[in-house]
């Protein structure tokens, strides 16, 4: 195969990459939309932090 081609080929699964990556923030969060009432302080604050940081990625991508 070319340089070329396999450029190509990089290039498709950085962004398929990047996709799933996005798919799967996306299914995280809409988790994050109903918190279990019964759950601890402690969880709460973890899928909190998660969650931000969810967010700022995603933002991180959408400026790039």
């Amino acid at each position: 195969m070319s340089d070329l081609t396999l450029d190509n080929i990089e290039q498709e699964l950085r962004l398929l990459n990047v996709n799933l990556a996005e798919a799967n923030d996306i299914a995280m969060l809409s988790a994050f939309s109903a918190m279990p009432a019964d759950l601890d302080n402690e969880s709460r604050r973890a899928l909190r932090h998660l969650r931000d940081k969810m967010m700022q990625r995603a933002i991180t991508r959408a400026d790039s």
